[in-house]
């Protein structure tokens, strides 16, 4: 099975239009979504998430089409973590995992915990108050922590000071050690 398998996909916007793309991301690869900024990664990126609906072609993410009533039910095996971390900005990280908890039936409570602790994340400290590294890493661990067999990636390690991104990138490394896990990371 592919991860993700995109078809003749095409959405158009004002000013903007996708047109024409076919994509094949097979179980177990990463995968590179290169292009400049405004090129539509983030646009085909919404449409791999069921956030948008093509005007064309088909999308489907783990076997699944984004735009079928089953796409729900496959979200806990997808990790998203976009260009920016997006958690209200008063919750502290342990906050964040209760609400993640609540959010995905594969929580791992002691996964995230074991993230929290590998990237020094402060337990009490407000999001608001995280710097834009700190930010990432916490995306990061909320990301893998329900146990995702696809990481989909927008721009994830963009802003990263270099020993940062080092230790994001030994983190998706060691996640695709597992044969049916994959990464699309645009970038």
């Amino acid at each position: 099975m592919n991860a993700i398998e995109l078809s003749h996909i095409e959405k158009n916007f004002t000013g903007f239009s996708l047109q024409d793309i076919s994509l094949t991301v097979p179980s177990g690869s990463i995968c590179g979504l290169v292009g400049e900024n405004g090129a539509g990664k983030s646009t085909t990126i919404r449409i791999l998430m069921g956030a948008l609906r093509p005007d064309g072609g088909s999308a489907s993410v783990l076997g699944v089409d984004t735009s079928s009533p089953e796409f729900l039910r496959i979200k806990d095996d997808i990790g998203v973590v976009l260009d920016e971390a997006y958690f209200p900005e008063i919750l502290n990280v342990v906050q964040v995992g209760k609400v993640m908890a609540a959010t995905y039936r594969s929580w791992d409570k002691a996964l995230y915990e074991s993230y929290l602790d590998r990237f020094e994340l402060p337990r009490n400290k407000p999001f608001s108050k995280f710097s834009r590294g700190m930010k990432m890493k916490l995306a990061i661990a909320s990301a893998l922590s329900h146990h995702p067999r696809l990481l989909v990636l927008d721009e994830a390690t963009a802003g990263l000071d270099p020993i940062v991104r080092d230790e994001v990138l030994d983190i998706f490394y060691e996640f695709t050690r597992e044969e049916d896990h994959s990464i699309l990371i645009s970038s």
